[in-house]
């Protein structure tokens, strides 16, 4: 969350130091360069939180399979 509000603080001094001589396609450019930048940043924040969940599943599987073989006993 920090990194996206970093992102877009960026963004705003960007937009707030917008000289006359820039277009409008560069200030679109620079928009859909952050947009891009935060969109990796959400999606590699993303799988890393799907990967900590996979993995946790995994892990409660195992302890579950442990408890049953053990019960079986």
């Amino acid at each position: 969350m920090k990194k996206l509000l970093v992102v877009f603080a960026i963004a705003g001094s960007l937009i707030a130091c917008n000289n006359a001589a820039d277009t409008t396609a560069d200030a679109k450019d620079s928009i859909d360069s952050v947009a891009s930048e935060t969109k990796e940043m959400i999606d590699s924040t993303a799988d890393q939180k799907m990967d900590k969940v996979d993995s946790t599943a995994e892990q409660a599987k195992d302890s579950l399979n442990k408890i049953d073989s053990a019960a079986k006993k």
